[in-house]
């Protein structure tokens, strides 16, 4: 086994604008910055969470990071190798060791296939040829996510959603990939069903040696399964830290927001505020969260914070920290 410190991931300086268009003659008139300088790592055997609001980028980055969206600017290096302006013929290869898996478990799945064809795929792919072989691993894969076997002749829509998103892990894991990709794997699902599938998926990485791209709004969720968490908002990275710091001691006024959003058993929220308006295009002049943070400084408007170490491994992007963050709890 590999050293559990060694970086599998490395994502620096990416970028992905997305252009929209005013409706009169149909003229560009500017960016939506969906992901706009974003540096992220990914350890061997470990998990990174992402969150944020909806529509912070977190998507995109996975898109990315895929490549099934190509990005404007930036390095995605896997292992010792740059991916990001790989030709196909290569990255086919690479994509055995990188796999997702999609939020929605019904629409990612072909509803004209059978379980047992849309593992097939990756089987094949896999260097299984023999179908009686493909046949046997399909059935392994299906009870290693707790399926029985017997259900790989059944088309998708004869299943729950949690079973499908059980059957999408197992297509996942079919190419043998280091780093799984999870694009809120959870949220379409009933909450009792919930806790079944992080387990599982925390019981495969202890079994395969996997590593995880986490993407949630739920930071409990998030707190429960993730080593390492990143807190995105409109396309940036504003904190980040080993899980067990990032939610003892928060530092950034919006990982506070975020977290005052979570059910307290004693009902009290730690801040309160109006909801982050995540619509908004162009760059602000200064702090990226200036015209939300609850206790703004005249400095915040006219510098643009860099990352801030506030303790080991304990990013912020935050002008001023200190008094100015302890104010805010």
């Amino acid at each position: 086994m590999t050293d559990a410190t060694a970086p599998l991931l490395t994502v620096q300086g990416l970028k992905k604008y997305f252009p929209f268009r005013q409706r009169f003659l149909q003229r560009r008139a500017d960016y939506v910055r969906a992901v706009d300088g974003l540096d992220l790592c990914i350890l061997e055997h470990q998990t990174l969470g992402l969150v944020g609001e909806s529509g912070c980028g977190k998507s995109t980055v996975a898109r990315l990071i895929m490549r099934l969206l190509e990005a404007d600017e930036g390095t995605i290096r896997f292992g010792n190798q740059d991916v990001t302006r790989m030709r196909e013929r290569r990255f086919k290869a690479m994509r055995k060791e990188i796999q997702m898996i999609f939020q929605d478990p019904y629409s990612s799945l072909n509803p004209r296939m059978t379980v047992a064809q849309s593992i097939a795929e990756g089987v094949r792919i896999a260097g299984i040829s023999r179908k009686k072989k493909r046949r046997e691993r399909i059935g392994e894969l299906l009870e290693m996510v707790g399926m029985p076997a017997a259900s790989a002749d059944r088309y998708p829509h004869e299943f729950s959603g949690g079973q499908r998103q059980r059957v999408g892990i197992a297509r996942a894991l079919s190419v043998n990939p280091q780093l799984v990709l999870c694009d809120e794997p959870i949220s379409a699902l009933d909450v009792s069903i919930q806790a079944q599938i992080i387990n599982l998926l925390k019981d495969l990485q202890k079994e395969l040696g996997l590593s995880y791209l986490f993407i949630s709004h739920d930071l409990n969720v998030v707190s429960y399964i993730c080593d390492h968490v990143c807190v995105m908002y409109r396309g940036k990275i504003v904190e980040s830290g080993p899980a067990a710091t990032l939610f003892e001691d928060p530092r950034h006024p919006y990982t506070l927001k975020l977290l005052s959003a979570v059910p307290d058993i004693n009902g009290h929220a730690w801040l309160s505020g109006s909801q982050v308006d995540q619509s908004r295009n162009g760059i602000a002049q200064g702090c990226l969260y200036g015209d939300d943070c609850p206790a703004p400084r005249p400095e915040c408007r006219g510098q643009t914070p860099g990352m801030v170490k506030v303790g080991p491994d304990h990013y912020v992007r935050c002008s001023e920290i200190g008094d100015h963050i302890e104010r805010l709890r």
